[in-house]
């Protein structure tokens, strides 16, 4: 591992391996391959960090002729740097809390406005669709809470805007949505990394974090109390099930309702080591199945409108045998998505970006979902 002074850093800077802010490894301040801007460095001076870290090594970009194009996927290139970018703030916020320390709260502020302009400036499904493609891509890019929370934020806009909220509530829900989790920074570890079930005991004081984190929300940061309302809410059941309070149905506020719903696709969908690959589907089904239940239908309804049963990311396998991978959902039609095909029906690797559109294929349809694991050996070579 090589530490970098960030007085020797200089605008353009590219390595073949991500540069960090920690010697853990574990804040992201640029992907692999991506130019550090002087922005970057600037911001990094301002919060007195005097190195950085990174596995790679720096890449000559006077020899090199790569298209950026093809150092990134193509359904990374429009939104991801600024996404990359706002885990990486985030993650500084909640390394702060982690410390006992207050963070600029003008920092929350500023990344919630960030995101909505993001979310904003997408020009049609497509768009909406490669911000919830890099979920599963995320666990990497920050500190855990910090990506959980950019995550939730987004998937909250995205289903406010269905709702038709006001700019003032959707700011309101965003910074709920970032900080819905900061009261489990004072769990004890013993507990957060326990191997096994936890005990009753232990349960219990998992599920105060709600509670703590509306102290945190309104003592520690100071924001409103309206704020941290949607965060002690958001394990409340539409059934009346859920925790602190056992709120039901139209007793539990609005947006956090809507939280209760994103946060749980989040974290389903988030990839892991320990889990399979299946999580597009196997969340929305999940959250289907425990709809009326859990979470408030017309919530669910909204989330479904915009990702289809099968959200971007989900392996199929089509009805001629072919396979691919959900790439883009209508509205009008959440069963017959836009699909990238992976291997033909003669079981061939295919090598351009072939897409199928369900919609206008009506010969085609999806009869499995699979794991990507599934896919490893057919795609290798």
């Amino acid at each position: 591992m090589k530490k970098l002074k960030v007085l020797d850093l200089k605008d353009g800077d590219r390595y073949t391996h991500a540069i960090y802010m920690d010697v853990n490894l574990s804040s992201m301040l640029v992907p692999a391959n991506l130019d550090l801007k002087a922005k970057d460095i600037d911001r990094l001076k301002k919060w007195g960090v005097d190195d950085v870290y990174t596995e790679g090594e720096r890449i000559d970009t006077s020899k090199e002729s790569t298209d950026f194009a093809k150092i990134m996927d193509p359904a990374e290139s429009k939104f991801f740097i600024t996404y990359a970018s706002m885990i990486e703030l985030f993650s500084l916020v909640i390394t702060s809390l982690k410390k006992g320390k207050k963070p600029n709260v003008t920092d929350i502020n500023e990344i919630a406005d960030q995101l909505i302009e993001m979310v904003e400036s997408a020009e049609d499904i497509r768009d909406i669709h490669e911000l919830v493609g890099y979920i599963n891509k995320s666990d990497k890019l920050g500190e855990k809470y910090a990506v959980s929370g950019i995550n939730c934020a987004i998937l909250s806009i995205i289903v406010g805007k269905e709702c038709g909220l006001t700019p003032i509530r959707m700011k309101n829900l965003v910074i709920a949505s970032m900080l819905h989790d900061v009261g489990m920074l004072r769990i004890p570890e013993r507990i957060l990394e326990k191997k096994g079930n936890l005990t009753m005991e232990e349960l219990a004081v998992v599920k105060m974090h709600p509670t703590v984190s509306f102290q945190v929300i309104t003592k520690v940061l100071g924001q409103p109390e309206n704020i941290a309302r949607i965060v002690i809410q958001h394990h409340e059941r539409w059934d009346g099930n859920g925790y602190p309070s056992k709120l039901a149905g139209e007793q539990i506020n609005l947006l956090a309702r809507i939280l209760a719903v994103t946060d749980s696709f989040e974290a389903m969908n988030r990839s892991k080591a320990y889990r399979a690959s299946m999580i597009g589907y196997a969340a929305m089904k999940q959250i289907l199945n425990e709809n009326s239940k859990k979470y408030d239908a017309s919530i669910v309804k909204m989330l479904v409108k915009v990702l289809g049963i099968y959200p971007p990311g989900s392996y199929v396998i089509l009805n001629d045998t072919s396979i691919g991978k959900v790439v883009r959902v209508k509205p009008i039609a959440p069963l017959r998505p836009a699909i990238k095909l992976l291997i033909n029906s003669d079981g061939v690797k295919v090598k351009n970006n072939q897409e199928i559109d369900l919609v206008k294929n009506a010969k085609l349809f999806i009869v499995k979902v699979i794991d990507f694991s599934e896919l490893e050996g057919k795609l290798s070579g």
